[in-house]
């Protein structure tokens, strides 16, 4: 009997615009689900990039985290036990969280992930059976007690002749472990001496096999199967392994179910009566790559599907659908672009490797829009030449009127006003040159290479177009390196070549319109400040303009005018960019930290720094190898240092950050992922209006901050009661200020309404804004 599912129509879980303030909020994919969980109201769901609960009323997504109580980041197995009702996590680094039906810690264990082996420590799957989960691992099998709470059992050596076997399953029938491992099958007595390698056994001719095919086991109606990928289904009997004459196939997960034993194979899920041998099939157009399938008693049926998320289907195949969250299609990212007049933050996807080779990505770009949505720009979504099939978009920049211009890594500079509104400069259209020198051998492809792009302060693109090495004299009129196109008459120049100026990377403008562009990490380190007028350039090194170490990351300027760079050994500043070509022209300033975390030592002088924005404060937000730091807008004071294991990073390597001024949200790309964490600074334009204050009311069990934002840049802001009682005062961050309802005595406030007055500097653009605080 074969069961068609309906064209299934996928759900995105739309999240808020903004986190609160002082709040993480995670845009992680999960389209590459491949286990699942069902703890009655809720399944859980782990993904490649996320791990999340679906709620099977609501039919909503939400992705946990470290900010949600879980005490690690990569979780790779979950399974549920009914009887104690609770959710056992196991992570990449062997973390074993223990949570309650509803996802909250209950405990956790960092028994694996201290033990001192070498090699993978990840929990590859999870068993349960009388209140006990097995974990299987790459050095045997864990049994943690979830009524005592408490790591049982360590069975390691259980392989023939003591070694230490790779375990991929297990599962407990009456008195009987059985393990899928890299040695084949394996069972033991439970009561027994089972830390004896002679107290398992194995089953005759289903020992090693190559590829490891043993991943698959599950007790289902008083009866062991095991699902022997390539070869068949079999039933344990005894000391003997019966075929349950299924067939040959890619076995991706057994479970039991009220409805029978499911199989799942890549694009169906079987259901099997195993008393009768009979079977039938679910399938859906949206079946693409399953990896696991459940099946409460009388409900649904959902599906882990590791291109299409989560998939609930009727179970009568009928009325399919998949749930993804609302998030980036993939945790690629090389650039992030915040705009505050489209309202948009744009995060590019290919780039190029730390080598300069291709990445030979061709997805383009994703976008979050004003409404919280994000979507996918390439040639896949938008099909019918509405988007170039560009190869490796690097960054971006916009100018005044929000046209998007990209730099691609092969393909020159594409500039972007929506779908099949484009144009892409490239060898044919404008001077922008091929990086392979041989332009005369036509069986070479022509790879017209821009690394960055950014608007100088009249509004025009000036684009890095690396081409190789041009010390050569001949060749440094030819191809400078560096070109403007000035969008009001569609016209390209060239800039005046200075040696190296053919190997750059990274490039902003300062307020007068010098360009500081990085160099090449390898061939040609350091930074140049190059004037477009007069082509005249200054080089800055170690050794010659106090650079702390000649590989640059990133070049930002900030709200002051100065110049920061980031490098390999910490960051630095130029605090009068107006002087860098005077005779006696000063180096770069090496900030010295005296307040917080680093003080004592020069800025991050240990940290390889590769990413700096500035937010509405004036403050310094970096990325580094080593999480994310905020810093002083001189430099001098550590405010702020997030990591894995104090934040919801899915990663420690920073890619790269950046601010949105209108929001005070930073973007942080993460080799791991995306996520934005709602800071306090934003900056006012236009028109001072009366503040906003988020949230308003603030109800009684409410724990965070409330921001009041749309305040004049760095404002007085006084908070008093309503009788005109001084309550707290501050300063603004930029536009905002955050309050966490204390007083200067630091004790919460009472329930009743507080006035927010603030004002400029000069005792101007004066606001009064409300505050509700409710009781309980």
């Amino acid at each position: 009997m074969l069961l068609v599912g309906l064209a299934c129509a996928a759900t995105q879980a739309v999240a808020q615009r903004t986190a609160a303030y002082g709040d993480w909020q995670l845009h992680l994919p999960t389209n590459r689900s491949f286990m699942l969980a069902d703890a009655g109201k809720r399944v859980f769901v782990v993904a490649q990039d996320a791990f999340y609960a679906f709620d099977k009323e609501t039919t909503s997504l939400q992705l946990l985290s470290r900010r949600d109580g879980l005490t690690d980041v990569g979780v790779s197995a979950v399974a549920y036990d009914s009887l104690t009702q609770q959710v056992v996590v196991g992570y990449r680094s062997g973390t074993v969280d223990v949570l309650d039906a509803a996802g909250r810690l209950v405990t956790s264990y960092a028994d694996i992930r201290r033990k001192a082996i070498s090699g993978s420590k990840e929990i590859a799957s999870i068993s349960v059976a009388r209140r006990l989960a097995y974990l299987s691992t790459s050095f045997g099998i864990v049994i943690l007690d979830l009524q005592r709470r408490e790591i049982r059992d360590t069975y390691a050596n259980i392989a023939p002749g003591g070694a230490v076997p790779q375990v991929y399953a297990t599962t407990v029938l009456n008195d009987s472990l059985y393990a899928a491992t890299s040695v084949g099958l394996l069972r033991g007595r439970i009561g027994t001496n089972l830390l004896d390698f002679n107290s398992w056994r194995g089953y005759t001719g289903f020992g090693p096999r190559p590829g490891n095919p043993y991943r698959n086991l599950v007790t289902h109606l008083g009866k062991v199967f095991a699902g022997i990928n390539n070869d068949n289904l079999y039933r344990a009997v005894g000391a003997n392994l019966v075929s349950a004459g299924f067939g040959s196939a890619d076995f991706r997960m057994l479970r039991s179910s009220a409805a029978g034993l499911l199989v799942a194979e890549p694009t169906v899920v079987n259901v099997l009566n195993t008393r009768t041998n009979g079977r039938y099939q679910l399938k859906a157009a949206s079946f693409a790559d399953i990896r696991d399938a459940i099946r409460t008693n009388s409900g649904p049926m959902y599906v882990a599907d590791f291109r299409n998320g989560l998939i609930r289907i009727d179970a009568n195949g009928q009325n399919a659908e998949a749930f993804v969250s609302n998030a980036p299609p993939t945790t690629a990212a090389f650039n992030i672009l915040t705009d505050a007049t489209t309202r948009t933050v744009t995060v590019f996807t290919g780039g190029y490797q730390e080598s300069y080779l291709q990445q030979g990505s061709r997805n383009g770009f994703y976008q979050f829009d004003a409404d919280g949505r994000w979507t996918s720009f390439n040639a896949q979504t938008l099909p019918g030449n509405q988007f170039p099939n560009l190869l490796d978009l690097s960054r971006g920049t916009r100018t005044p009127d929000g046209t998007l211009y990209v730099a691609s890594y092969g393909q020159g500079v594409l500039q972007w006003k929506g779908p099949g509104e484009y144009q892409v400069f490239g060898l044919n259209n404008s001077p922008l040159r091929s990086s392979i020198q041989d332009l005369q051998n036509p069986n070479r492809p022509f790879f017209v290479r821009v690394t960055d792009v950014a608007t100088d302060p009249e509004g025009n693109v000036w684009a890095v177009n690396r081409w190789g090495d041009n010390n050569d004299p001949p060749l440094q009129t030819r191809f400078p390196g560096l070109y403007k196109y000035i969008p009001a008459t569609n016209s390209w120049q060239a800039s005046q070549a200075f040696p190296g100026s053919g190997t750059l990377e990274r490039l902003v403008f300062d307020d007068l319109g010098n360009a500081w562009v990085g160099r090449d990490r390898r061939s040609s380190p350091g930074l140049a400040a190059y004037r477009p007028q007069d082509g005249r350039y200054r080089n800055f090194t170690v050794s010659n303009g106090n650079l702390p170490n000649n590989i640059v990351w990133d070049v930002v300027k900030d709200r002051n005018g100065d110049i920061w760079v980031a490098t390999s050994e910490g960051a630095v500043v130029y605090s009068n960019p107006g002087q860098v070509f005077e005779q006696d022209a000063p180096d770069f300033i090496k900030p010295v930290v005296t307040r917080g975390e680093g003080r004592g030592n020069e800025l991050l002088y240990a940290e390889v720094v590769r990413a700096i924005a500035v937010d509405g404060a004036n403050r310094k937000w970096f990325g580094t190898d080593n999480g994310l730091w905020l810093f002083s807008p001189d430099g001098n004071e550590g405010l702020l240092h997030f990591t894995t294991d104090n934040s919801p990073l899915p990663s420690n390597r920073i890619v790269d950050v950046a601010v949105d001024d209108r929001t005070g949200e930073v973007w942080v790309a993460t080799d791991n992922g995306l996520v934005s964490y709602r800071g306090s600074a934003t900056v006012t334009e236009g028109k001072i209006e009366c503040a906003k204050v988020f949230p308003n009311p603030v109800r009684a069990e409410f724990s965070g901050q409330v921001g009041i934002s749309g305040l004049a840049n760095n404002a007085e802001v006084k908070i008093t009661d309503i009788t005109g009682t001084l309550v707290y005062q501050t300063r603004a961050t930029g536009g905002t200020v955050v309050w966490n309802l204390t007083d200067y005595n630091g004790r919460r406030v009472q329930s009743g309404v507080y006035l927010v007055l603030t004002a400029d500097a000069q005792g101007k653009n004066g606001c009064i804004s409300k505050v509700a605080v409710l009781g309980k």
